[in-house]
């Protein structure tokens, strides 16, 4: 009974198969449905034929000027065949002249122009061919739904549609295809920034004079210390913040501008730039390709834009001042706020004086083999890492105007004495206000620092002699 069951559905199988075979061939031998013919193209604009010879040019006026568009490989606008990097809205434009597509007749003669936008059009496009025929067309408002607006030709009193797509580009100006590279980019130098050999910042805003920073390599840097390749050596030498100051120097290589606003032909007043609201310059970048480059900026307007020129090149830009960190940075903004950083074991003795007190810790072996003694005893080196870490929380807060008084002396002071022998270091603090002391580094140029700072350290040692615990300052 089985094997009587497998014969006869192998038989219906095969008969379903020899069925759609048939079915197939025999559609195979109906010819295919006819394609309904799609319409004429209707032009508004025609001359595609071989007889005009093509365009000899296009004049395109509207509300950013006014230019002219010459036929080659590819169509360019003379006198500015060198700044023009998007060369397709031109390539565009003379395809559209060849031959523009009408949407419709609107209108077969317009009573009033004004109602289509096109008794004051926004753009006309004066057209002319190799064999001296031409046309203008006028090109008015949006067509409801915005998809399409309202053209009418040279001679015709009807008004048509035609695509928005179609003549998106006549409302372009030449300063819309040039390129935007304010300042070159410059690669990578392997570690988030780039290489140069000096940096300026100057300009009017800056009254106490530019500020320079240098890119020269430490040598010999103990293991563990923050490497610092750049100071800012004026108007005050003192480090270069590695984060907030060095981003800013970052972003004067790289600038792309929100528009260009005009050739400089000589005269940057109208710009604000013949006495710049500040400059910055980069030199010393020849690994890179490039000798240097110098920037002028103008102030910030009420909408927070500037004006910004590149010296030696043509072009005047508009940009964002959010997208230019240094425009407004002076050597406080830009300056390492940590006053002092010694890796601990770089450090043979540190000594914490005051008036009150002096005292001198000695530090030998390292990691986790170090010991520290003071006043002949040993003290338990995890407390000592923490109120080190105090001593390193020193930082310039604020900057001062004040000046140290001569013969004051400090209320507190830190001295560095490093095992390989080189000059101390000497952290000065001296009385000011209620609520800030007058800080210097090596006797250098006084800042203020809060006076909470000094408390702390002084209220620690206290702690640390007699082996309580501290907890760092920050």
């Amino acid at each position: 009974m089985t094997k009587k069951l497998i014969v006869i559905l192998v038989m219906v199988v095969l008969l379903g198969a020899l069925s759609l075979s048939l079915f197939l061939l025999k559609r195979q031998d109906e010819p295919p449905p006819p394609v309904p013919d799609l319409p004429d193209l209707e032009y508004l604009i025609n001359y595609r034929d071989d007889t005009f010879g093509g365009l000899a040019s296009v004049e395109v006026r509207n509300g950013q000027g006014e230019f002219t568009v010459l036929p080659g490989s590819p169509p360019s606008i003379p006198g500015w065949e060198s700044l023009i990097v998007n060369t397709y809205p031109l390539t565009r434009i003379m395809d559209i002249c060849s031959g523009l597509i009408s949407q419709g007749l609107v209108v077969e003669e317009a009573a009033n122009l004004g109602v289509y936008g096109l008794e004051t059009p926004l753009a006309e496009v004066e057209i002319r061919t190799n064999s001296g025929e031409g046309t203008t067309l006028y090109i008015g408002g949006d067509v409801p739904g915005g998809l399409s607006v309202y053209v009418r030709v040279e001679g015709d009193p009807a008004v048509y549609r035609a695509a928005r797509g179609d003549v998106s580009s006549f409302f372009q100006g030449v300063l819309d295809l040039v390129d935007k590279e304010v300042s070159p980019q410059l690669p990578d130098d392997g570690y988030g920034g780039f290489d140069f050999e000096e940096i300026t910042l100057g300009g009017t805003l800056r009254a106490d004079g530019v500020v320079r920073i240098v890119h020269r390599e430490e040598e010999n840097v103990p293991a563990g210390r923050l490497r610092n390749d750049y100071l800012i050596s004026g108007p005050y030498e003192t480090s270069l913040n590695l984060e907030e100051g060095f981003n800013a120097l970052k972003a004067i290589p790289g600038i792309y501008a929100d528009r260009a606003v005009g050739r400089a032909a000589g005269d940057l007043a109208p710009y604000g730039l013949d006495k710049p609201y500040s400059t910055a310059s980069i030199s010393g970048t020849l690994g890179q390709g490039l000798g240097g480059f110098s920037l002028r900026a103008s102030k910030p307007d009420g909408d927070g834009n500037v004006y910004i020129w590149r010296e030696g090149t043509e072009l005047v830009y508009q940009v964002a001042s959010s997208k230019l960190p240094w425009l407004e940075a002076g050597w406080w903004d830009l300056m390492n706020r940590m006053i002092i950083i010694p890796y601990i074991d770089d450090i043979a003795r540190v000594e914490v004086n005051s008036p009150q007190r002096r005292l001198s810790f000695s530090l030998s072996g390292e990691g986790e083999d170090l010991k520290v003694e003071a006043q002949g005893a040993e003290l338990d080196t995890s407390f000592f890492r923490s109120y080190y870490q105090t001593l390193l929380s020193a930082i310039y807060d604020d900057y001062a105007e004040e000046r140290i008084p001569p013969g004051a002396q400090p209320v507190l002071e830190i001295v560095y004495h490093y095992r390989d022998g080189r000059p101390q270091d000497r952290v000065s603090f001296y009385a000011s206000s209620s609520r800030r002391v007058l800080t210097s580094l090596n006797g250098g140029r006084p800042f203020y620092t809060y006076a909470a700072y000094i408390t702390k350290v002084q209220t620690d040692l206290d702690r640390l002699l007699e082996g309580k615990k501290v907890l760092p300052y920050l």
